[in-house]
Order: C-alpha cells, then sequence, then structure tokens
C-alpha cells in the first residue's frame, strides 16, 4: 500500500468516524428535541395531570433547567411539593450550569426517595438515550431518581436529616382480615386488599398526607411530615372518616362475592415526634419515632370496625368541626397511663375550624379604618355600581374578623342586602369547583353536608322564585355542577357543555346574581382565596367583567402569596377594575392595640406587667397569635376562672408556642427553600434577637 493510499484509507476511515458520529449527534438532537416538546406539552396541560404522572415524566425526559423550574411554578401545590420535596432529597439536584436533566449511571449513584423507599435506576443508552434499567419492587409510593448533570456534576446532596416535629399520626387497618382471608382464595383477597389500599392511599394524597408505610392489611400515614399544614389533625380525622365510608362502600359491592364484614378501623393521635430517614444503606425508610405514634397504634388496635378513634391530644384541635363520642380513658398495652379518646361519628353541619375564645369576645381593635373602608364601598354598590375590594394580610391578623363585622354591620343598616360567601378548603387546590360551589350552597341556602335531595330542593325553589319559568336550563347547569342526578329532560339541555363547561356556568351564575341584585345590594364573599383552586378562579374571572354594571361588591380575602392559584383572581381584577378596586391591608397590631386586645378578653388580677408584656412580645402584634396565647394559658391553668374575674398562678412564667400555632408555623417554614430553612435552624438556637455578624459566622463555620 503507498503512503498516499494509506493516508487516504486514514482520511476515509476519519470521515466516516465524522460521519458516524455526525449521524449520532442528529439523531440525539432529535431525540432530545422531541423529548423537550412532550414535556413542554405537558407543562402546558399541567392543572388536568396528577402528581404521580408529572414526576414520571420528569423521569422519562431530559430537561431544561428552566422548564424544571417552571413545572414547580406552575404545577398545583401538591405535585410542587412533590417535585421540592424529591429536589430537597437530592433526587433532583441543581449544578452550576444547570443546562439538561441528565441521568447518571447505575454505578455512579443510588439514591432513595424523600421516604426511604429505592428510587428507580437510570442507565445511558445508545446514543445517550436514557432507558428504564431492572428497578427493585418498592411500595406503592416509590419516586423517581433525577439528577440534573452537565459536564461537571455537582456532589449528591445527602438526605434529609431527622427533625423534631408535631404530626398527627394516621393508623388504618381491615377489621378481622385474618378470618375473611381464611375464607377466599389466596388470589382473591389480594385483589379485594389491593382494591382497599387504592381507596384508602387515594383518600390520602387528597388530603395531602404522606404515606409512611403499607403492612399487609394497613398502612401507616402522616399529616404534618415532610412537609406540615395548619391543619394536620383535621385533615386526618377527615380522611379517616373517608377512608371508612370508601370501604364501606367496597364492602357493599363484594357481599355479592362473599366477602362479608369488609370494614376499616382508625386510630388517630397527635404529638412530638422525630421524623427522618432510618435503617442501613440496603435498607431504610422515611419514618416518625416516637410515642405518638404508639398511641396512634393503640388507637386503631381498640377502634371498633368501621369507626375512627383518636386520641384527646387530635381531638381538642378538632372538636368544633366533629360528632363525637367520649369513650373515656383507655387503658393501652404498653403505657403506664390511661389514655383519653374519642369516637368521631361525623363532621357537624356548616361547621368551621374554631377561631378566637370560646365564650369570650372582645370589640375589634385595631381595624376601624379598614373597616370604614369597607363601609365607604358598599355605600357606593347600594348606590347601583359593582365594586371589588381585597382584605390581604398574613394568617391570623383578622381578615375573617374583619368580614364578620362588615357583615353585621350591613344586614343592621340594610334589611334587602343579600350576603353569599364562599369559603376555600386548605386541601381544596387540587378540588374542582369547589369555592363555586360553596358560593352557589350559600346561594341556595344549604351546607356542604346537605344530602342531595334537599339540595335539589332548595335549588329548584330558589331559581322557580329567581327566575320564574326559565328556571330550567338554569338549574341543569347548576344541578351538573353541584353533581345532582338530572331527568332525562334536564340532561337534554347539557349537549354542549362537554366544551364550554365553564363559559356555561359563568352564564348561569350571571343569570342568577342579576336576578338577586334586582331585589337589593349582594355581598359576594370568597374567603382563603389562597387556597382556591385553578378552575373556581377561571370560573370567577369570567363572572368579574358582568359585576360592574350590578349592585354587587365582591370581597377578595387572602394571604398575600403570589404563586397561589387564587392570586391570578386578584390580578385579573385588579387589571379588570383599575382604580375602582379598592385593596384594605391588615398590619401587626401596635403595641397599645394589643395590650387593649388582652384588656378586652381577660381581666386578669395579679398578672404582672413582665408577664403581660410576654404575651405580646410572643404574638407581635398578631391578634390571632394573642388569643392562642391566651388558650394556651386557660388550657395549662397558668390562668384561671374565679368567680366573675381570671387569676393568674405561678404556672403563667412559663410561656411556649402554642400547640395551635405549631402547625402555622411549621406550614410557612416548610415551604422555604431548603437553605433557608438551614439558616433558620441555626438561628432559632442562637436565641431571639442576634447580631447578623454571629449568623454569618456559624453559616460560614457549618458549610466549611
Amino acid at each position: 500500500m503507498t503512503g498516499n493510499e494509506s493516508r487516504g484509507g486514514h482520511q476515509r476511515g476519519r470521515a466516516a468516524l465524522v460521519d458516524a458520529h455526525a449521524v449520532e449527534v442528529a439523531q440525539q438532537k432529535l431525540i432530545t428535541a422531541r423529548q423537550q416538546r412532550e414535556i413542554r406539552e405537558l407543562i402546558e396541560s399541567i392543572s388536568n395531570v396528577t402528581p404521580i404522572k408529572i414526576i414520571r415524566a420528569l423521569a422519562e425526559t431530559p430537561l431544561a433547567a428552566g422548564d424544571l423550574a417552571r413545572v414547580v411554578d406552575r404545577t398545583a401545590p401538591a405535585t410542587s411539593q412533590h417535585i421540592r420535596v424529591l429536589r430537597d432529597a437530592g433526587a433532583i439536584e441543581s449544578t452550576r450550569s444547570g443546562n439538561v436533566v441528565r441521568y447518571r449511571p447505575h454505578e455512579e449513584h443510588q439514591r432513595r426517595d424523600p421516604r426511604g423507599h429505592r428510587a428507580g435506576v437510570r442507565r445511558s443508552g445508545p446514543l445517550g438515550h436514557p432507558f428504564r434499567a431492572e428497578r427493585p419492587r418498592a411500595r406503592a409510593t416509590t419516586s423517581i431518581c433525577l439528577t440534573m448533570s452537565t459536564r461537571e456534576a455537582t456532589p449528591a446532596r445527602p438526605t434529609a436529616s431527622s427533625e423534631r416535629r408535631s404530626i398527627t399520626v394516621l393508623f388504618a387497618d381491615i377489621a378481622g382480615s385474618t378470618s375473611i382471608a381464611e375464607r377466599m382464595d389466596p388470589e382473591d383477597w389480594t385483589a379485594v386488599v389491593g382494591e382497599a389500599y387504592k381507596r384508602m392511599t387515594g383518600t390520602i394524597e387528597r388530603y395531602d398526607g404522606t404515606i409512611a408505610r403499607l403492612m399487609g392489611d394497613g398502612v401507616l400515614a402522616f399529616f404534618g411530615a415532610p412537609v406540615a399544614h395548619e391543619d394536620d389533625p383535621e385533615r386526618a380525622v377527615r380522611c379517616g372518616l373517608d377512608m371508612a365510608r370508601a370501604i364501606d362502600e367496597l364492602g357493599a359491592t363484594q357481599r355479592a362475592k362473599g366477602v362479608s364484614d369488609l370494614r376499616v378501623r382508625v386510630g388517630i393521635n397527635t404529638g412530638p415526634v422525630v421524623v427522618g430517614i432510618i435503617g442501613s444503606e440496603t435498607a431504610n425508610e422515611y419514618t416518625a419515632m416516637g410515642d405518638a405514634v404508639n398511641v396512634a397504634a393503640r388507637m386503631q388496635a381498640t377502634a371498633r370496625a368501621g369507626s375512627v378513634l383518636v386520641a384527646a391530644a387530635t381531638y381538642r384541635f378538632i372538636s368544633p368541626l366533629v360528632e363525637a363520642v367520649d369513650v373515656g380513658l383507655l387503658d393501652l398495652k404498653g403505657k403506664t397511663d390511661a389514655v383519653q379518646a374519642y369516637e368521631i361519628t361525623g363532621l357537624k353541619a356548616g361547621a368551621k375550624a374554631a377561631r378566637g375564645l370560646v365564650g369570650l369576645r372582645g370589640p375589634m381593635v385595631g381595624r376601624d379604618a379598614q373597616l370604614t373602608r369597607s363601609r365607604e364601598v358598599f355605600g357606593v354598590v347600594r348606590a347601583g355600581q359593582g365594586r371589588i375590594a381585597c382584605v390581604l394580610g398574613e394568617p391570623g391578623m383578622g381578615k375573617t374578623r374583619l368580614l364578620s363585622e362588615l357583615r353585621a354591620d350591613v344586614e343592621r343598616t340594610d334589611g334587602s342586602v343579600r350576603w353569599i360567601e364562599g369559603r376555600c378548603l386548605s386541601y381544596g387546590e387540587t378540588l374542582p369547583y369547589h369555592l363555586v360551589l360553596d358560593l352557589v350552597r350559600s346561594l341556595i341556602g344549604v351546607s356542604g353536608s346537605s344530602d342531595e335531595s334537599q339540595v335539589a330542593d332548595a335549588l329548584q325553589s330558589v331559581l322557580r322564585d329567581l327566575l320564574g319559568d326559565g328556571w330550567a336550563e338554569t338549574y341543569a347547569y347548576l344541578g351538573h355542577l353541584l353533581s345532582l342526578r338530572l331527568t332525562p329532560e334536564h340532561q337534554a339541555r347539557l349537549s354542549v357543555l362537554e366544551t364550554e363547561a365553564i363559559k356555561r356556568y359563568v352564564s348561569s351564575l350571571i343569570l342568577v346574581l342579576r336576578a338577586v341584585s334586582a331585589r337589593g345590594p349582594v355581598v359576594l364573599v370568597c374567603d382563603d382565596l389562597h387556597w382556591a383552586d385553578a378552575t373556581s378562579v377561571d370560573t370567577l374571572l369570567g363572572l368579574l367583567p358582568s359585576l360592574a354594571g350590578l349592585p354587587v361588591l365582591c370581597l377578595l380575602s387572602s394571604r398575600i402569596e403570589r404563586r397561589s392559584a387564587g392570586w391570578r383572581l386578584i390580578a385579573g381584577a385588579r387589571d379588570l377594575f383599575g382604580d375602582a378596586l379598592t385593596e384594605i391591608r391588615l398590619d401587626p397590631l401596635s403595641l397599645e392595640d394589643s395590650r387593649s386586645l388582652v384588656s378586652n378578653l381577660l381581666r386578669i388580677e395579679s398578672l404582672r406587667p413582665e408577664t403581660r408584656d410576654l404575651i405580646l412580645a410572643k404574638a407581635e402584634g398578631n391578634p390571632f397569635f394573642v388569643e392562642e396565647v391566651i388558650r394556651m394559658l386557660i388550657d395549662r391553668g397558668a390562668i384561671v376562672h374565679e368567680g366573675d374575674r381570671w387569676i393568674a398562678t405561678e404556672r403563667v412564667d412559663s410561656i411556649d408556642i402554642p400547640d395551635t400555632l405549631q402547625g402555622l408555623l411549621l406550614a410557612r417554614i416548610d415551604r422555604l427553600p431548603q437553605e433557608s430553612k438551614r439558616t433558620l435552624r441555626i438561628a432559632s438556637v442562637i436565641g431571639r434577637q442576634f447580631g447578623v455578624t454571629i449568623l454569618e459566622r456559624l453559616l460560614e463555620a457549618k458549610t466549611s
């Protein structure tokens, strides 16, 4: 072979290699582009996708770092929480440049999800396209292991450390499962248990609980870990009631197959625990350790089939909301002292979470200017012009109390006013139309606990009265919204509903509001809008333009949470009404107003000035905090009622953060970025007040 031939062969070989590489790069770009297009389509339709589908899609698709941020920002909060938890635990990891999401080979990284289950393993296939490797079997809540990596990947973040917090623990299992399984074929029994698990875990997820463990025919769930909510005890109890009802329904369908007495027992307790990942490198799980877990397990073992049994520690949080039977003191296995327990039989009709102090109510303090502005806006509405007012403030600042005072005032001065109020649920962001449904129920005078026949009768009666002979079509649409069983005649009117649901709901609501406002001014209240669902927001955005020409005052009450779905309604109202929108902000009370609030609630003798100042310092001008500190002092016997006066005891000098505020504070802390939470933990050790330089040095030492 000549030198030229040799060089030519080398060149041809090099060219072939270059061509092959070019083809590979081109194919890889095509794959990446297709996957990027798929994930962007997913992002655009994110409101209709469940959290697990989104997380699975993230596992399947290399994703630009900016797109990941968009996923977190645009998904429902429950989904964002899943993604953030994965990211905080190191399953989704930021890098220095943060270009693309890529998956590291199995040999380099094998992580676990925040709840301790082994994460799915991914390897690079041909052309860098990821494919799913063999994954170990895991429990139903397995999530995926993602890493955002570029050429230089950052070191893996360690899994979350243990932490002490107050949570509500729920244990549930199928009562008498051993005897039922004995009479059934194993495959049939497995199918029944699988369906029971599906219903129980679905209920837990609906209330945003954490499924910690599946055990044979039972389940362990946490409310308050790894992410807290301000009403975790209420969520757990509602979950337990719904779970018992769901298994009763399953039992009814299974009786024909010979499965008798399929019922669930639920035990719930609230208390301090240490949560975190325990175990070895090869076997571990996210769990909670502490006596509160043991008591919840004993509650479940003691509960009657089909019932929900809660300890006193949980009952005191939810007593105003539930119907309960006091079962007395129970001697539980392994416990030295007897435990007070209550069997929850249902929810009270129209009950709301307790605010303020039972039996104690003073005049509203420090909100005279805001109440005056509200009255002025209502005066414009009485003159025939529509108005919108936004009541904004942090938790506990008195938004609901201000609305209550305004209602009493306008109903006292104008007997023709119609007050229509809808309140968002803290777990309602994933419940379609739940705010609009509450508004419609308020309009027709029923509650969420009313049965279907009562709702149907009330809706028909109100619409006949308001609309006369033209009531039927509006009944069909609002009845469909309320999930009522419709007659074939009414059902026939819904032929175009599938494609124009929101438009039809909006037009029906406008028609009814126009008829109501013709008889007198209307106040339409949307309370706790920061928890609103996206479909309710879309419906109300369609409703707003029609309010300008009607004597309707629309009150939007919300925390200042600009990333919530409800904030879109506030932003839309600002754009639409401009200067005709009134913004009422509630700031912390002054020290003098806080003193007045304490004095109005309690006239306490022998309460030293320094103790009163300590109460005020703890509350920091938040009316709700003031009330809760006083409630805690009463519950602990630090102040006692003797005759017509309150007496301070020696216990008053020890004041902690009330348990009722723990959930509220933890919920806000859990929404912080991981670094901010770490900074907060370190700062809490230093004390309530400190120099910034001290914190900076501690953070530097911790980092190094």
